[in-house]
């Protein structure tokens, strides 16, 4: 039985907007998605439409109120979180300027590269290397490449607080993603102005909106002219949210030093909360206040993780998919199948999951993916076991660089759509040997963004106690300790494999560039 009030959370992911109402004890009452395309126009570019974003809000909105009879008058907060350093170019009048810079678009690995020769101090949240990912690196080959646009640009906006400025007519943007994208940090004043200046970016503060709001912060109320497409009341509260797998562990409960959370999707992100500043080689942080305040988030991911299944599933899978259905079975769950079939090890497969580039331990946008060990035995089933394999080595590869770092991880939570296939994740908790409990609501960003907007209308006094009261545990996962031992071979040829190939990848990169 659902209560009022209920909330609207949007999470605005890699290949879809979701929208969902949720009541205070973390009901999803409905929910509705809508997709939008990603424009590969050279190798290492990936690029969305900002017009296609606004059309698939508003579709997965109008979705979501029409699958309920919840007035939207009882509707007391909106929260969006989105893939993060994902930007856009902006005019004043709301003009975006061409298309976003997806957060997967590495074009700028040379721009990476000489900023993190500069040594500046600012550079303590990644002491193994700039990733091309982030938005110092886009922004400069944006000025060297596109200076028009760059020119033209008179704010430079995150995905969600894009989405906040087209809700409420606002610009700000959100101390989540610009601590920890955009090199933002508190306790030294702010925004790092003498680091801009090295990087040959001294006009940059001007092409910043004045206002970082902490997440939770009130934006503004819902405009007539949003709420009119939308379908919502006008005046509804809209608070900061934050990037969407940094939301989502506030989803999975993760709000105390020690526990761990993993957003499994597109990409895997891995984040935990520290009690204490700390910086190490390998991990990206800490970050003061990105999150909740007094506590610093600990950061570190791999770029290429479900996207790698997909690509599997969409180049090598197209007349597979009649047997699957024949079977009444997904393609996923075919594969699976096939896959569950197969020896843990792959009978020798080894598959480095870098196939947009490393964000953690290496920071290399310029690594590439491999696959090695294939013999003539190999069937598909093993192909994507390995695949599956290689990406759980990745993560324990970063657990272990947590702990070589002294970062003790107490609890692992696990959200995303990995959690889908018991396969899977019975691999990831094989491979790391250690118990992955699983939320009872999968898309964890959209809770975490419910629980943002709970706590920001008032509803509920802080994250914690929102956590607590919104989000359900369903189940977890325990470790096989014999094929934990098993994997350990595995394991150290994945990690060997980078090192090896590193020269050669680097290389090809360039050369495609």
């Amino acid at each position: 039985m659902h209560r009022s009030p209920y909330i609207l959370a949007i999470d605005a992911g890699t290949e879809a907007l979701k929208a969902a109402i949720y009541d205070l004890q973390g009901t999803k009452v409905a929910a509705a998605s809508h997709p939008y395309q990603t424009h590969f126009l050279r190798p290492g570019w990936a690029e969305q439409s900002p017009a296609e974003w606004w059309g698939a809000l508003v579709g997965a909105v109008r979705k979501t109120l029409a699958s309920t009879v919840v007035p939207v008058e009882e509707i007391i907060g909106i929260s969006a979180d989105a893939t993060t350093c994902t930007l856009i170019p902006m005019r004043t009048t709301g003009e975006a300027l061409g298309n976003a810079l997806l957060w997967m678009d590495v074009r700028a690995a040379a721009e990476a590269e000489a900023i993190f020769q500069s040594g500046d101090p600012a550079l303590r949240y990644c002491l193994a290397g700039v990733n091309a990912e982030w938005m110092p690196p886009k922004m400069a080959w944006l000025k060297a490449h596109e200076p028009e646009r760059y020119g033209t640009m008179d704010y430079l906006l995150e995905f969600t607080d894009w989405i906040a400025y087209r809700l409420t007519g606002r610009f700000t943007l959100n101390r989540n993603t610009v601590t920890q994208r955009w090199f933002y940090h508190t306790p030294s004043g702010g925004w790092p102005l003498d680091f801009f200046a090295t990087i040959g970016l001294d006009d940059l503060a001007t092409k910043l909106p004045p206002d970082v709001l902490g997440i939770g912060e009130l934006v503004g109320p819902l405009s007539t002219a949003a709420a009119t497409q939308l379908g919502l009341q006008p005046g509804t509260p809209v608070l900061t949210g934050g990037g969407d797998a940094f939301i989502g562990i506030l989803g999975q409960g993760v709000t105390q030093p020690g526990d761990l959370g993993m957003i499994l999707g597109t990409s895997n992100v891995l984040s935990a909360l520290a009690a204490t500043e700390f910086h190490s080689a390998g991990i990206f942080g800490s970050f003061p206040d990105a999150l909740m305040d007094g506590l610093n988030l600990v950061e570190a991911g791999q770029v290429s993780t479900g996207a790698i299944l997909s690509w599997f599933k969409r180049t090598f899978m197209q007349e597979a998919e009649a047997q699957a259905v024949a079977r009444g079975q997904s393609i996923y769950q075919l594969l699976d199948a096939e896959a569950a079939a197969t020896p843990p090890g792959a009978d020798g497969l080894i598959v480095l999951d870098y196939f947009q580039g490393n964000r953690t331990p290496h920071t290399d946008s310029l690594a590439r993916g491999a696959i090695w060990g294939l013999s003539l035995n190999h069937t598909r089933g093993h192909i994507f076991r390995a695949l599956m394999e290689g990406i759980a080595y990745g993560v324990q590869d970063l657990l272990l660089t947590f702990a070589h770092h002294g970062f003790a991880v107490e609890r692992i939570f696990a959200s995303g759509g990995a959690t889908k296939s018991p396969l899977f994740m019975q691999i990831y908790a094989d491979v790391t040997g250690r118990t992955i409990h699983v939320p009872r609501d999968a898309e964890a960003s959209l809770l975490g963004s419910a629980i943002v907007a709970a706590v920001g209308a008032g509803a509920c006094p802080d994250f914690t106690t929102a956590a607590q009261q919104m989000v359900k545990l369903t189940g977890s996962y325990t470790p096989d300790i014999a094929r934990h031992e098993a994997y350990h071979y595995s394991l150290q040829s994945y990690q060997a494999t980078y090192p090896q190939l590193r020269e050669l990848m680097q290389g090809m990169s360039r050369r495609g560039q």
